[in-house]
């Protein structure tokens, strides 16, 4: 799915002058973003496994964020950090369909596109900031030991149900913990 790039309309683009209203979460991330280029936002799942995303890539670089699922959230935070750094210290910027080397020891990580259906469950604190979904955004996914990801033939079946297809609409994800969540209401 491909989504237009549009003007940035984020909060530190479009509302500065009333950073002073602005809850403290919101002023974290500005500030990350000033000076860092994105932020890492960590969350913890009720009834899913933990998830993170960056926020701010999209301002800082006109490149899609990135979201990790399926690790413990200091885990799944240290790799969506890892990419951003290879996308804004290294240039490399991030493509769906693709690979990426050098997140993971020994294992690359896959990229593919997130459906914005996803986005009101999942990236609040993006929404907030961004402030006009979709922006783009790619789920950077980690294989099974032996290098499968969740999707292809023979992949660990433990490791499988971590990582939901947020490249399906979330009407059509098939049956899993992610589907069955609050996030699906």
């Amino acid at each position: 799915m491909d989504i237009e790039p549009v003007p940035c309309r984020c909060i530190v683009c479009q509302d500065s002058a009333n950073e002073a209203a602005w809850d403290s979460r919101d002023r974290e991330i500005a500030r990350n973003v000033r000076h860092v280029g994105w932020h890492a936002m960590g969350v913890t799942g009720d009834d899913t496994p933990d998830w993170a995303y960056s926020i701010g890539l999209w301002h800082s670089t006109g490149g899609p964020e990135i979201c990790v699922t399926g690790l413990p959230v200091e885990n799944a935070m240290r790799l969506v950090t890892g990419i951003a750094l290879q996308v804004t210290r290294d240039n490399r910027p991030l493509a769906p369909e693709k690979r990426r080397a050098g997140v993971i020891e020994g294992f690359d990580m896959a990229v593919r596109a997130v459906h914005p259906s996803w986005y009101p469950a999942m990236f609040g604190a993006g929404m907030d900031f961004i402030r006009v979904p979709p922006w783009p955004m790619v789920q950077a996914f980690w294989p099974d030991r032996t290098g499968r990801f969740p999707w292809e033939e023979g992949a660990d079946p433990e490791q499988r149900d971590k990582q939901p297809f947020l490249w399906l609409d979330r009407n059509e994800h098939p049956t899993s913990v992610w589907a069955a969540s609050s996030l699906s209401l």
